[in-house]
């Protein structure tokens, strides 16, 4: 009895140990991940940062000034706290025109009529468009009355999605 009560004994022994080495492993692995999680997240603020610096510079190029030179430690330091607003250009329209062939996104001017956009969808993809339609807040633009307003009249500036039918 005695040999097998020390046989259990070490049985238990060895179970604790596993059951220590399987908790130790667990953490070792959760804390590879919290790390793994903070690098990613650091790159993804790095390529924000770089990517707001590549739109400035192009704005910048478009209005014809220069930049500030950039050195090492502007690109590695923090945004600023408060972002900048961004201003919607108001002269343009971002369209997302849902027809019965697929999605066309398309980037016009603000003073395009729905004539005019209705014409370009039928020689892109032959569709006869009668009708536009959104859905917040919900309208529908039909062919005789109401496709010779602009875009910013119909409320598609600066950006729409449009049901085209």
């Amino acid at each position: 009895m005695k040999a097998t009560r020390e046989t259990q004994d070490l049985k238990e022994e060895l179970q604790k140990k596993e059951q220590m080495r399987q908790a130790a492993k667990k953490r070792e692995e959760k804390a590879a991940d919290l790390e793994a999680k903070r690098r990613i997240k650091e790159q993804i603020e790095a390529d924000k940062r770089e990517r707001q610096r590549k739109a400035d510079e192009a704005k910048a190029l478009r209005e014809g000034r220069s930049l500030p030179p950039q050195d090492a430690e502007s690109s590695v330091a923090p945004a600023p706290a408060a972002p900048k607003p961004k201003t919607s250009n108001t002269n343009e329209a971002r369209l997302k025109l849902q027809t019965s062939q697929g999605v066309l996104t398309k980037t016009l001017p603000a003073d395009t009529t729905l004539f005019e956009v209705a014409q370009m969808i039928e020689q892109e993809q032959g569709i006869a468009v009668t009708s536009f339609s959104i859905n917040f807040p919900r309208k529908t633009f039909t062919g005789g009355v109401d496709f010779s307003k602009t875009l910013k009249e119909a409320g598609f500036v600066p950006s729409a999605a449009v049901n085209v039918k």
